[in-house]
């Protein structure tokens, strides 16, 4: 018994099988007609979507740039165990920019402002919420929902692993708007780049201006020690302790004096850099006008309507072979479908007569 049991197994396997194919055979009219119905309906929503013009720019972030002149100090002050806060400094990594370009202070900058889109008639000026239609009740809302639309469906970022190239696209439906948006958002990036890096060389000024004086007075404390011993004491040569108490003030006074020249030429390079507006990236393609439109998109909307028309053709095939199946054998699961459904078509029916 084991052993017919394991037989018949795959026979009934073999035999579902066999019979969903026979009932696809027997039922192939209904799906090409579903399927040719799912292409037509993806070709109608393909040719009345507009087509999209993708501009692309490129660059490359500048991550061997250094920091200020706040490194060298600390790493002067590290050996005599003092301790300099520093900032971020001025290097991007090209996540960076990746965040940074889907952030609201970037977008809402972009929808605020607008963007100067170059046509044959000169320079205009358009709304990006307008462009798109977005709707909502306050201008807060519909400046929240265009930044959602950009972030999802317009910008798109891509980095090069190999070589930190950071690619951006914008797609849209002008070819002069998508061009118009990547140099604004090139605009953007820069100037927060600029007022960043202003803002921490500020802050570095004014730390290494602090620590400046407190270094001289501690430099005047330190040499007026070393002059008293000096005075007290001049023949200190002879004594072990006297040689040990004047090594120790020397080398007081030439740390001091060693921290002040370095914390000076902190502050002045501080100083270049808070008035410094060179970009930290270095711009390798500019975005300019697309003169072909993507096809892409369409090609993928009829090859989803087609396949949608073909899975909605065998689906229909099977439940009417299956029903059909049922009806003949007068099943018992048929006879409560048909009471189902004259439940539904009289409550349908009572509802109609009633309005």
């Amino acid at each position: 018994m084991n052993q017919m049991d394991t037989h018949q197994v795959p026979n009934e396997h073999e035999t579902s099988l066999l019979d969903l194919v026979s009932i696809l055979l027997r039922r192939r009219r209904l799906i090409l007609v579903s399927t040719f119905a799912g292409a037509l309906v993806a070709l109608v929503v393909a040719l009345r979507t507009p087509l999209e013009y993708t501009a692309t720019t490129s660059f490359l972030p500048n991550v061997g740039e250094q920091q200020g002149g706040l490194s060298g100090v600390s790493s002067l002050a590290q050996q005599f165990g003092l301790s300099i806060p520093r900032s971020g400094g001025a290097s991007r990594s090209p996540e960076f920019y990746d965040d940074i370009l889907q952030s609201r202070e970037i977008l809402d900058g972009l929808v605020k402002s607008g963007v100067e889109v170059v046509t044959a008639a000169g320079v205009t000026r358009v709304d990006l919420v307008e462009h798109f239609e977005i709707g909502g009740e306050t201008p807060q809302e519909r400046n929240t929902w265009t930044r959602r639309r950009l972030a999802g469906d317009v910008i798109s970022v891509a980095i090069n692993r190999e070589t930190a190239v950071v690619t951006v696209s914008v797609r849209t439906d002008d070819p002069g708007l998508s061009a118009a948006i990547g140099r604004k958002l090139l605009d953007l990036i820069s100037a927060f780049d600029s007022e960043t890096r202003q803002s921490q060389a500020t802050a570095e000024r004014e730390f290494a201006g602090e620590r400046l004086g407190q270094l001289q007075r501690e430099l005047t404390v330190a040499e007026n020690a070393l002059l008293a011993f000096e005075i007290e004491n001049r023949q200190w040569s002879g004594s072990p302790q006297l040689t040990i108490d004047y090594d120790r003030l020397q080398r007081r006074v030439v740390m001091r004096q060693e921290l002040v020249t370095a914390m000076a030429q902190a502050h002045e390079q501080a100083r270049i850099d808070e008035v410094r507006n060179v970009p930290v990236f270095t711009i390798i393609d500019q975005p300019e006008s697309p003169a072909v439109p993507n096809r892409r998109g369409r090609l993928r909307t009829l090859f989803m309507g087609l396949v949608i028309g073909l899975m909605v053709g065998f689906g229909l095939a099977v439940m009417r072979e299956f029903g059909e199946r049922a009806k003949s054998e007068q099943s018992e699961a048929y006879g409560e479908f048909q009471e189902a459904l004259k439940d539904v078509k009289g409550n349908l029916f009572g509802l109609r007569q009633h309005r």
